[in-house]
């Protein structure tokens, strides 16, 4: 796998972490809590597959990588089958389906990688070394420009759905921050 994918996929990781920390600021405890360590899980994953240019335990990953889409869904059909949409209402749909959006694409390039890797080295009839073992192939002479580029386009789509998926959660909706309306000027209160 090239040094683009796997930063890409490092850069999806870094997204969905940040969703989910977002969210953590509006959900209960149990959910809160829950939220804090799969988007610390998510985030320390990313900056170590950058860090270390190879995945970190990536059958790990990919079942991780399944939680919060299999969390979100269970929490919808309950909400359907006990009639309570404030149920629903817990997350955010938007931020929460661009975090599952994220975790899915890890999930399916790893869980490629690995079927792959796998397939390779039964068809050698050979062991598998600890490079086929996590998924990590030799380093692959790429144009920088070239890198640069894919990297530039990863950072960019990543970024540009984390964003607004920031946005809509409970921590970007009550940035104070957010609410640069009018100048005030020095002397100049609402007050007067």
């Amino acid at each position: 796998m090239s040094q683009v994918t796997r930063s890409w996929l490092a850069f999806a990781a870094l997204g969905a972490g940040l969703i989910h920390l977002a969210l953590a600021s509006g959900a209960g405890i149990p959910a809160a809590v829950a939220l804090v360590v799969l988007g610390g899980v998510e985030f320390g994953w990313g900056v170590g597959v950058l860090s270390r240019d190879r995945f970190l335990v990536p059958r790990v990953a990919v079942v991780v990588a399944f939680v919060p889409a299999i969390g979100w869904s269970a929490l919808l059909l309950m909400a359907v089958a006990l009639e309570e949409p404030l149920l629903a209402s817990v997350f955010p749909v938007f931020p929460m389906a661009i975090a599952v959006v994220f975790t899915l694409v890890i999930a399916a390039v790893l869980g490629r990688q690995a079927r792959a890797t796998c397939a390779s080295s039964m068809t050698a009839d050979e062991a598998p070394t600890p490079e086929k073992a996590v998924g990590v192939e030799p380093r692959q002479a790429e144009r920088p420009y070239r890198y640069l580029i894919g990297l530039l386009a990863g950072a960019l789509v990543v970024s540009a759905l984390t964003t607004p998926a920031l946005a809509a959660t409970t921590a970007g909706i009550d940035n104070p921050h957010d609410h640069h309306g009018g100048l005030e000027l020095p002397g100049e209160h609402v007050g007067h």
